[in-house]
């Protein structure tokens, strides 16, 4: 199997944060609930008032129940700089490829996303089986965590996930490849429970070069491929994103930036995401 020297190749870019938020809005997003109450003035459903009411439109997750999500291929996207790695010595990228995950999350009124974790199946990278434990050709990510955020300068929702606590969100080993621990944060694009009620959802990660040309040595630029975007609205561009940070034998090599492209369907408590 085919042995690399690359300096930071980011192996396996948090596949992990991938996996869960289960709705987003605007500027500033929240969960709602359509909750059963005396004196509510919208009808059940929460589509319009009147009727005999008894419905009310208020910030909540519903019963507040975990979320499930399911998703096919995920590909997890490196580039590797000109003069970096002995064997990809004009540069490369690199993919590093799961056929399928499914997870888990919570959602927690107002806007957040708790206990999130994704197990991916069938990763491989260059041939080469990456797992995080005993079981072959499987990631699974630490608990990550998020919340809801304006993006595109409010015509879009995103959830923003980190590591629930410290900063690693998955690690992993590619046999006779590298160890790699992936670090940062990232931001998934919600769709399907924006602006109305639904107890499904998609979550996706788009990769792009979010930020643009980065120096990785003396007079030396290239572009990597991160998610996008990498800033909610009015933040700093290039605050979210991922580093894989790689290791053979115990030693730090370095960190790439890199960005993983996935759709997952999350499945849940019938609720809304509004600004």
């Amino acid at each position: 199997m085919k042995r690399m020297k690359i300096m930071g190749l980011a192996l396996v870019a948090v596949f992990a944060l991938v996996a869960f938020a289960a709705a987003s809005a605007s500027a500033t997003p929240a969960f709602y609930e359509c909750a059963k109450e005396s004196g509510g003035k919208y009808e059940k459903g929460c589509g319009k008032e009147g009727g005999k009411g008894g419905y009310t439109l208020k910030v909540g997750t519903g019963k507040g129940k975990a979320s499930k999500s399911k998703g096919g291929p995920a590909n997890l996207e490196v580039v590797v700089p000109p003069g970096v790695s002995a064997e990809f010595p004009e540069g490369a990228t690199i993919h590093i490829e799961c056929a399928s995950n499914k997870g888990v999350s919570t959602n927690v009124a107002p806007n957040l996303v708790e206990k999130a974790v994704t197990t991916f199946s069938k990763c491989k990278v260059l041939g080469s089986p990456c797992q995080s434990g005993s079981k072959k050709e499987t990631i699974v990510t630490n608990d990550l965590a998020g919340e809801l955020v304006d993006i595109e300068a409010g015509e879009g929702v995103g959830t923003a996930l980190k590591a629930e606590t410290g900063t690693s969100t998955a690690a992993f080993v590619c046999t006779e490849v590298a160890e790699t621990n992936v670090v940062g944060s990232l931001i998934g694009i919600n769709t399907g429970n924006v602006s109305k009620f639904s107890k499904t959802s998609t979550l996706s990660f788009v990769v792009g070069p979010g930020l643009g040309e980065v120096e990785y040595a003396p007079s030396h630029k290239y572009t990597p491929e991160v998610n996008v975007p990498t800033d909610k609205t009015g933040g700093t561009p290039g605050e979210h994103y991922l580093v894989s940070e790689i290791s053979k034998e115990k030693v730090l090599v370095g960190g790439l930036p890199s960005g993983q492209t996935q759709s997952v369907e999350v499945k849940g408590e019938d609720i809304e995401i509004l600004p």
